[in-house]
């Protein structure tokens, strides 16, 4: 065993971590083990010092101590930075953000939080400390699949109690999954109000099949694209009925924007981000989609193609466009080249689809070295207006693309390609075929206030009420964590499409925990269903924790609502047209087209409790989200001893009265 001791207590890793590294790295943690006598002090190995080539084969523990506060936009930290000193505005105390003071919730005093950069198969430790009065938390690894440690995947009463305030976590786990990973927050609205940050496992590049195209790869050219409020995400949720929606306010490039006041004809004094390339050599950029929002975002960089090169860490077949479009907890790896005649272009994050009338977009500077040094991130020349569009030649994921339809330009993630594929998984029968079909869901005012009125929703505006749902059930999370307390499961606590409580007979609706039972190894096939109302410019993403999917299809039929049978006759008619079986690219976020499908397949070979969401927090919040329970839980690796517990307290009152009361 490794024990990794911390202030109070010691947490122990399984050995089964060993078992899940490659063998150099079993080699080296267990030489490390013994050469210290079982015991580690793991706040010698600075997670910092594990920025480095790749190439090298021993891995290292990368440490990391992080304090969760409730802080401030431009507070006192950040001195005169608003009035003109820009040497204020990067005191390491100081969060400009866009520059508009607001209350927010801060990893070490940053937005975003602290990057992570690992190379494969690290050992990450991440010492969480809850400094907000008032809350409890817990960070999800997105896009790290966690088999050797499912309970450190970080959704509260999935897989773990919530850390309490004042209370210390430690995450541990092995960097299994190299590629452009993130995490954030899944608790509350945390996200939204600054929870999230890069998280980079970088692998050596003669593993990476796309390693010859770029020359340098460094945490200077990662962009974190996030939407950003003047106000608390908790204020509107439920939801204030005089607000018109629950929509951002501006767009954020790695915590940094300014904020133009329309009314006030004024623009916030604070910096840019600034992003510096060298003529003639070409660099890999890593975009991260860290919004909360139902918005999504538009990457375009002024006069540069993006040679796109990876999805949700999984290495493409390279394609060259101009507009990369993404949902939230998407990532997309792409190569600049630096060829401009310029000094400085213009990068620029658009926020589309339901905030499209908004005009929300925000700037950042690609800047050449022999560019200027002094006001890079205050440029004195302005950015161009909303109605100055960026040309556009090919798109990545338009939000109304016709899949399959690459020669009109605009590319879905299944017009790309992947290196290499599973046979296996894209060619055989499935075991399980599961249809869910996702819908907001109309709630009356009788039914949230009068028959059933705690449970969740969000009101859009004036009287209208949401409760996400997925095959018509809203997701009501249990007591405790089902994977770290097994033991306390009662099967009737869960619910499916055809297992419903008997206090649901007289609703469409149920909230309850909506719980799917997969056996283990059973070859899945998915389809996921958008069952809303109408054709939009919204598209969901699904995210599936503790997994990669193989992405058959994405279809849609405008004419028609979609339903099982017509996304089957889709699918059957492109397989037809294509005559081949491609190499399906893999993603743990798919984005659903618009009123229509996904099809997707994946082994299921990874047991536990495993969250499956929309991606967007207002969506997750009141429910449309369910939980796969892969295998039965003697199958499910067992947590340490003495990891934290959490259940319901409701003793008897004589068994209260006869301890002395």
């Amino acid at each position: 065993m490794i024990i990794l001791p911390n202030s109070r207590t010691c947490v122990v890793l399984s050995v089964v971590v060993l078992c899940a590294a490659s063998a150099s790295a079993q080699g080296w943690l267990k030489s490390l083990v013994r050469s210290t006598n079982g015991t580690l002090d793991v706040r010698s190995f600075p997670g910092e010092q594990c920025l480095r080539q790749c190439d090298e084969t021993q891995p290292r523990i990368c440490y990391f101590s992080w304090t969760m506060e409730h802080y401030h936009v431009m507070g006192p930290a950040c001195r005169d930075c608003a009035k003109g000193n820009h040497t204020d505005c990067y005191h390491p105390a100081c969060i400009t953000a866009d520059g508009v003071e607001r209350g927010v919730m801060s990893l070490n005093r940053h937005i975003p939080g602290p990057a992570i950069n690992v190379c494969h198969n690290d050992l990450i430790v991440v010492d969480v400390t809850n400094a907000m009065a008032g809350t409890a938390a817990a960070i999800h690894w997105h896009g790290l699949h966690q088999r050797a440690t499912p309970h450190m995947d970080g959704v509260p009463f999935i897989t773990q109690c919530p850390i309490g305030f004042g209370n210390t976590f430690r995450y541990a786990f092995l960097a299994t999954e190299p590629g452009t990973q993130f995490y954030h927050s899944h608790s509350g609205h945390h996200k939204v109000n600054g929870h999230y940050g890069a998280l980079i496992v970088r692998e050596p590049k003669a593993a990476d099949p796309n390693g010859h195209l770029y020359h340098y790869d460094t945490p200077a050219h990662v962009i974190v694209g996030s939407d950003w409020m003047h106000i608390d995400g908790e204020m509107f949720m439920p939801g204030l009925p005089s607000a018109g929606g629950i929509m951002p306010i501006n767009l954020l490039i790695n915590g940094r924007g300014q904020y133009y006041d329309r009314e006030m004809n004024e623009t916030t004094n604070v910096p840019l981000e600034v992003y510096t390339v060298r003529r003639g050599a070409r660099f890999r950029f890593r975009f991260i989609n860290a919004a909360s929002h139902v918005c999504p975002l538009q990457l375009q960089i002024e006069d540069h193609f993006m040679e796109i090169i990876a999805s949700d860490s999984f290495h493409l077949q390279p394609r060259k466009v101009d507009t990369l479009i993404t949902t939230s907890g998407e990532r997309y790896d792409f190569v600049l080249e630096a060829n401009g005649p310029k000094d400085t272009y213009w990068v620029r994050l658009r926020a589309l689809g339901p905030c499209a009338d908004l005009e929300l977009e925000q700037f950042a500077v690609l800047r050449y070295t022999n560019g200027p040094v002094v006001d890079d991130a205050f440029p004195t020349n302005k950015p161009p207006t909303f109605e100055a569009p960026f040309p556009n030649v090919a798109t990545v994921n338009h939000p109304n693309a016709t899949c399959g339809r690459p020669e009109f330009g605009d590319y879905c993630i299944t017009d790309f390609e992947a290196y290499d594929t599973d046979e296996d998984i894209i060619n055989g029968t499935p075991d399980h075929q599961l249809t869910f079909g996702f819908i907001n869901n109309l709630v009356s005012f009788r039914t949230m206030f009068e028959t059933h009125p705690y449970e969740h929703f969000m009101n859009i505006h004036g009287s209208i009420m949401l409760q996400g749902a997925i095959n018509n059930i809203s997701l009501a999370y249990p007591p405790f964590p089902l994977l770290t307390q097994p033991d306390q499961i009662d099967e009737s606590m869960f619910c499916d499409e055809h297992q419903r409580p008997a206090r649901c007979s007289d609703r469409q609706l149920c909230n309850c925990i909506h719980r799917v039972k997969i056996e283990l190894g059973d070859l899945v096939e998915l389809y996921i269903l958008d069952l809303t109302p109408s054709v939009n410019d919204l598209n969901h993403p699904f995210h599936l924790h503790g997994y990669q999917m193989f992405v058959m299809e994405l279809g849609q039929d405008r004419r028609v609502p979609i339903t099982f049978e017509i996304a089957q006759q889709i699918a059957r008619q492109r397989l037809v047209q294509r005559n081949t079986v491609p190499l399906p690219p893999r993603k743990d976020t798919v984005s659903i087209p618009s009123r229509g499908y996904a099809r997707v397949r994946f082994r299921a070979n990874n047991p536990g409790f495993w969250l499956m969401h929309c991606h967007y927090e207002w969506h997750t919040a009141v429910g449309m989200a369910l939980v796969l329970q892969v295998g039965e839980t003697d199958d499910m690796v067992k947590p340490p001893a003495d990891f934290p517990k959490c259940n319901n307290y409701t003793p008897a009152v004589d068994a209260l009265l006869q301890e002395g009361l």
